[in-house]
């Protein structure tokens, strides 16, 4: 299996691409940035780095490098309440990263499968009344509800899966299931089994809120664990 990855310098994303080359279905694994990566993984004969300027444009040489994948990790993140920035990554980042990879996939015939990272604080009802950085959020809400409209209307090659976590916190931090339950916290390497998982097997299951991710995240960290 070929995986694209964006946000591999992010916290998350670090972990996706660890998680990513320890995974013996995903054979390569692309990973899409701004500067070229480093660490221990940067060298991996597996992972090929690719420089974007620009997420919004996908030249016919990042096209032809894109070819054979299968799916994509998106980690990338506004880092930002300012609405301009947030539809930037958030939206035109997504749609236009999801419009090019399911392009491939229709030339190829397969279905390509997008797992995008959101978050808990989203809101998708744009009517409705938010105190809290209000545009922002809705910005976030647009961005599922769209990804998910263009997956139903390319149902033959691309599906979407919308993970919304909630506070995401080191693997190797104390559990806090006891204090905050399975709804507001989740373990990065958790979080990052679980988004892997819907990318690799697929699931009927369009949306993840927290716990969701933590039930199938510790599910296949345990799979994992028995197989070595």
């Amino acid at each position: 299996m070929k995986l694209i990855l964006a946000g591999t310098s992010g916290f998350i994303g670090q972990e996706v691409l660890s998680q990513a080359l320890s995974n013996s279905c995903i054979t390569s694994i692309v990973a899409l940035s701004r500067r070229p990566l480093t660490g221990p993984n940067a060298d991996d004969s597996r992972l090929t780095n690719i420089i974007l300027e620009d997420f919004t444009a996908y030249t016919p040489e990042v096209i032809s490098q894109l070819k054979g994948a299968d799916g994509c990790v998106w980690t990338l993140g506004a880092k930002s309440t300012d609405a301009e920035v947030v539809r930037r990554v958030s939206l035109e980042y997504v749609m236009s990263a999801a419009k090019a990879f399911s392009g491939v996939a229709k030339e190829e015939g397969k279905t390509f499968r997008f797992a995008l990272t959101s978050g808990i604080v989203t809101v998708r009802d744009q009517k409705k009344n938010i105190w809290l950085y209000p545009e922002a959020r809705k910005l976030g809400g647009e961005a599922e509800t769209t990804l998910l409209d263009f997956a139903k209307q390319n149902e033959k090659s691309f599906e979407a899966y919308i993970a919304r976590p909630a506070g995401v916190r080191a693997k190797d931090g104390m559990n806090l299931d006891c204090v905050v339950g399975t709804s507001y916290s989740i373990k990065v390497d958790e979080l990052a089994a679980s988004l892997i998982d819907a990318v690799v097997t697929g699931n009927e299951k369009r949306t993840w809120e927290n716990k969701d991710l933590v039930t199938k995240g510790r599910e296949v960290l345990a799979s994992s664990d028995e197989k070595k």
